[in-house]
């Protein structure tokens, strides 16, 4: 078993849909030894093997991944939550188990999209950045034609772990600009 426990250290509700949370938790060890494997397992995984990050979603929410922390976002509840990492927490167990049998992915698997952008986003459309959509702004960002303190709605404390893991995606896109 690599992952032993993880321990709940944040639940914010998201402004733009306030129906959803996301929540953070400190692991128990470091996982990072995992992440070649679920990027090679996972369909949708996004990993950024510079920033020890591996990105993906699942049908209940998304999942961002450090080498001790864990967030879900996209969730109702924090009980929604807790089902959600406490599954991701079994798939990284599983998945290190049988890591014998499956060939590890060192390196992104593909270019990050805009959509892929989009998942951290407010995605309020307020237009204070400038453009018309929040996936116009995440165009812009892979472009490097705009910079995430483009987004006011980013700077908010509510969105710090948003803007963290999208500088993180964004480190090996463009110039370390972008992500500034």
């Amino acid at each position: 078993m690599l992952l032993q426990d993880y321990k709940v250290t944040k639940v914010r509700r998201n402004l733009c849909n306030p129906e959803w949370i996301t929540v953070a938790a400190e692991l128990s060890d470091d996982i990072s030894e995992v992440f070649p494997y679920l990027n090679a397992v996972v369909k949708n995984a996004v990993y950024t093997p510079e920033a020890q990050n591996l990105n993906f979603k699942i049908d209940a929410g998304a999942i961002s991944l450090m080498p001790r922390e864990m967030s879900a976002g996209q969730v109702t509840c924090e009980e929604d939550a807790i089902k959600v990492l406490d599954y991701v927490k079994e798939m990284i167990n599983d998945t290190w188990e049988k890591r014998a049998s499956i060939i590890p992915v060192y390196e992104r698997k593909e270019e990050i999209k805009a959509k892929d952008i989009v998942d951290f986003l407010p995605k309020t459309n307020c237009r204070d950045c400038g453009l018309p959509t929040c996936f116009a702004f995440a165009v812009a960002l892979l472009k490097g034609q705009k910079r995430l303190r483009d987004c006011p709605a980013l700077s908010k404390a509510e969105f710090a772990q948003d803007r963290e893991a999208l500088a993180r995606l964004l480190q090996t896109v463009s110039s370390e600009e972008a992500a500034k």
